[in-house]
């Protein structure tokens, strides 16, 4: 596996920071459905608290001064906003013209046809520039792996479109060992090595539901579990399954930080910053707003970020985790009217401004060469029997696999 720095990483995921060029179309598709008797002069969107919704609120003052109009980004953090949209899609209300969703909540959302299909409805098409799992994730149901049996034969169709990407990696301290963990026995290893009173050899984030599922699903995946076959049946009960489950619960555990079963990122993230814990998995977010932040990580610089480790099988496989951005059945929008606009889809990157750079994968061929490491590609998960160059197009990922098992599917409180 070849090793590269950590800015020389972060750099390379490029979904990690990358913000696609969807808000300002989203945007004018609710001004554009206006009751045309009535001027819009306000937006209001649900969105997460945290540094998800920075986009939002640097479009907002930018869209105010083309258009006139008001966006309202009303925050909430993570819990109470998915509690916030499914009471608000339950009742069919419009308090939202827009919403931010996590995409593990696409498969509730979309049983219970919360969103309005943003291709049928207004018109929205995939561009062959963008990876199409970054549009996969937000289409329901989903394009590829297991169906719920209620939603086999349903119309696919693009309900979000991804305003924030993200990557799941690793990191360890390159300070106290000169050779990157390339496999998890690798990361055993070094738990038990440098594992000591008041310094842990590995973080696990435990607590249960969504921060527990993020950190056992690349190992489940990497050892070859799964939680349902593409037949929909249950195998998070086969060897390779009870392998994994057993391997972080109870093998890796007795390394790990006391209370592992109500660990959260941001408790793993003070635990490594302060220089009391040797490895864990992270996410883009947690590097640079903690881990690598001046002035409040004590261990910046003295990091290394690489992909997740191999499994038995010799293959290591993450998960990619998006944001997207939907318009609630409820919302206001009339699409019929929007036959009465030439283009009502000609405002576009907007975003290009701060850090959409990397969203496209020309520009992302262009400006570096895919990363060889011997196994599947650093964003994605990829298909059975896929592995060795680095292909950012058409690749198949970890979180869209547990968005198709359904809302609870990737919920694993396997620490509890």
């Amino acid at each position: 596996m070849q090793r590269i720095s950590r800015r020389e990483f972060v750099k390379r995921t490029a979904f990690a920071g990358a913000m696609l060029t969807s808000i300002p179309a989203l945007i004018e598709a609710c001004t554009s459905g206006s009751n045309t008797t009535s001027k819009t002069t306000k937006l209001t969107i649900a969105a997460v608290q945290g540094a998800e919704d920075g986009p939002l609120k640097k479009v907002a003052p930018m869209y105010q001064s083309q258009t006139g109009i008001t966006m309202e980004v009303v925050e909430f953090p993570y819990d109470q906003l998915f509690e916030k949209l499914v009471t608000t899609f339950q009742a069919n209300g419009s308090s939202y013209d827009l919403c931010m969703m996590d995409d593990p909540w696409m498969p509730k959302f979309g049983t219970m046809g919360a969103l309005q299909p943003l291709d049928s409805n207004f018109g929205f098409t995939r561009d062959s520039d963008i990876p199409s799992i970054v549009y996969d994730v937000g289409t329901w149901p989903p394009p590829h792996g297991p169906v719920p049996p209620s939603e086999q034969g349903k119309s696919k169709h693009l309900y979000g479109i991804t305003i924030v990407g993200n990557v799941e990696m690793f990191m360890y301290r390159k300070d106290l060992a000169s050779t990157a963990p390339a496999s998890w026995n690798d990361v055993l290893a070094n738990a038990q090595k440098f594992n000591k009173s008041n310094f842990y050899g590995y973080v696990i984030r435990g607590k249960a539901t969504n921060p527990a599922s993020s950190d056992s699903l690349p190992i489940l995946w990497s050892f070859g579990g799964d939680i349902f076959d593409s037949s929909w049946k249950v195998v998070l009960d086969s060897t390779a399954s009870i392998d994994a489950i057993t391997f972080l619960t109870q093998t890796l555990k007795k390394y790990a930080e006391p209370g592992a079963e109500n660990t959260d990122a941001a408790d793993r993230d003070r635990l490594i910053a302060i220089g009391q814990a040797f490895q864990s998995t992270t996410w883009p977010a947690e590097v640079t707003g903690v881990v690598e932040a001046a002035g409040v990580s004590q261990v910046a610089g003295k990091m290394a970020y690489i992909p997740i480790p191999q499994g038995p099988g010799g293959k290591g496989l993450g998960m990619m985790g998006n944001w997207l951005l939907g318009i609630p059945k409820g919302s206001h929008p009339n699409p019929h009217e929007l036959a009465e606009r030439p283009d009502p889809w000609a405002e576009q990157s907007v975003l290009s401004s701060f850090g959409a750079v990397f969203g496209r994968t020309a520009e992302l061929a262009a400006t570096h060469r895919p990363v060889e490491c011997g196994r599947d590609d650093l964003w994605h998960r990829g298909q059975p029997g896929r592995g060795g160059a680095q292909d950012a197009k058409g690749c198949a990922d970890g979180r869209r696999r547990a968005n198709s098992h359904g809302n609870e599917a990737g919920r694993l409180p396997l620490l509890a």
